[in-house]
């Protein structure tokens, strides 16, 4: 073998390995991109993959990239006059959540089932609102109407494990609470301003609870379960002088503001569970709406 054979060897080896070393490297960067084409390809309509949960299984984050995309067609909707301005804002602020809860569920480098599903159901529920006209989306509905959606939330929280299965029970059965607290305000013929910020209030409570993220606006100045109850003695006092309770249910609600009484003080002494703050909130939240009947 001449020198120049032997260069020439040298170099084609030299050049092989190289080749292989540059292909080597980028099937390591392709990996994912490929894992994620191919679960798609074989079993996307067996198992519900869609483009969507391609990207996120690439480790993508498709809904953060596709915000300006579906703003456009939000402003191209209401330009037509195919949506009001109200249903405009809020689709744009519930995508806004939408891309936070995916920047939450991302945090820990992956996406689980249960994640993926639940980004998919609130996604797809958008985009169907938008392509409908969004009738009524961002109007002032009452709290009967909301019921419906409210309950969805509150079961998307459950499948996220956002919250358990008896925090879910306890949040509808006080929703549905609330629609009885708005017949008896509506049952004289209108509700008042200050009956509607009642109602609100209590529904931005309940919104805290379901835990869903940055589209629920928690109270300005919350009022803690002691300040509560101190106002329920009075409004207790009020409303037996006016003749809507009557003495045995003012007694009655009275016992049971010295048991809650008693309850608050023993969890200031320590720092009490979810569940047992949970147990406080909602018995406060059945008297409150007692004695406001």
């Amino acid at each position: 073998m001449t020198p120049r054979t032997r260069l020439a060897l040298v170099a084609a080896t030299a050049l092989a390995v190289g080749v292989g070393s540059a292909h080597a490297q980028t099937n390591t960067q392709t990996n994912q991109d490929r894992l994620g084409a191919v679960v798609g390809a074989l079993f996307g309509d067996r198992l519900g993959i869609s483009a969507l949960d391609q990207s996120w299984l690439r480790g993508g984050r498709p809904l953060r990239d596709g915000q300006s995309q579906f703003n456009t067609r939000v402003d191209s909707s209401l330009r037509v006059g195919q949506i009001s301005s109200a249903a405009a804002t809020r689709l744009r602020a519930d995508y806004t959540a939408l891309v936070d809860l995916e920047t939450r569920y991302a945090a820990d480098g992956r996406f689980t089932n249960e994640e993926r599903a639940d980004l998919n159901s609130r996604y797809n529920a958008l985009t169907q609102t938008l392509e409908s006209g969004a009738a009524g989306y961002g109007d002032v509905n009452s709290v009967a109407q909301g019921r419906a959606a409210f309950e969805a939330r509150v079961d998307a929280s459950v499948n996220a494990r956002r919250i358990t299965r008896t925090e879910a029970t306890r949040l509808k059965t006080d929703y549905q609470a609330l629609i009885q607290l708005e017949t008896r305000y509506a049952a004289k013929g209108s509700i008042t301003a200050a009956e509607r910020n009642d109602l609100d209030t209590r529904l931005d409570a309940l919104d805290v609870r379901v835990g869903d993220g940055p589209a629920v606006q928690p109270p300005v100045a919350p009022q803690t379960p002691r300040v509560r109850l101190a106002a329920l003695e009075t409004a207790v006092t009020a409303a037996e002088r006016s003749g809507a309770l009557t003495r045995a249910d003012a007694a009655d609600v009275r016992v049971q503001l010295g048991d809650l009484t008693r309850l608050e003080a023993a969890y200031g002494r320590y720092n009490p569970s979810a569940d047992e703050t949970a147990y406080l909130t909602r018995r406060l939240g059945e008297l409150e709406t007692r004695v406001r009947r």
